[in-house]
């Protein structure tokens, strides 16, 4: 059961790391809003990944150098997708509010996920369930903002 664990684990890792897209230019809100949409995706992947590693590191199914580097590449993703979208600029006004909405969630997922690969690199196992609680109603935060915005 526990080679299950990591192997996903692994596996969701290698995933989250293909998640970040090329962002070029929005010409206009639809385009935008893709964007938007496929930045979260990237967050939401690495956020999926990071709780599974805390899951497993908590429960002692994983090294804490694995776990380590795991999260090392969770937030690299995720602050990967978010300073791409940040690079874009909005074409309007509606694109602002788009803008600031997904900025708070990316803001959170580059802090919640800096603090687990902190924990992990100081070999504070025991702490990662428990720094991971916020990451799962962000990951529903995140879902909730794809779903409107297909």
């Amino acid at each position: 059961m526990r080679w299950w664990r990591v192997a996903a684990v692994a596996a969701l890792a290698v995933s989250a790391g293909g998640c970040v897209r090329t962002i070029s230019p929005a010409r206009n809100f639809d385009a935008y809003e893709h964007k938007a949409k496929d930045t979260a995706e990237s967050a939401l992947s690495a956020v999926q990944t990071a709780r599974l590693g805390a899951r497993v590191g908590t429960d002692g199914d994983a090294f804490g150098p694995y776990v380590s580097v795991l999260f090392s590449e969770a937030e690299e993703g995720a602050s990967k997708a978010h300073a791409t979208f940040d690079s874009v600029q909005p074409p309007d006004d509606h694109s602002d509010r788009l803008r600031r909405q997904l900025g708070v969630l990316l803001t959170e997922a580059d802090d919640h996920l800096g603090n687990l690969r902190i924990a992990a690199r100081r070999s504070e196992l025991d702490r990662l369930a428990h720094l991971a609680e916020p990451l799962g109603p962000l990951a529903r935060k995140l879902d909730h903002f794809i779903a409107s915005h297909e």
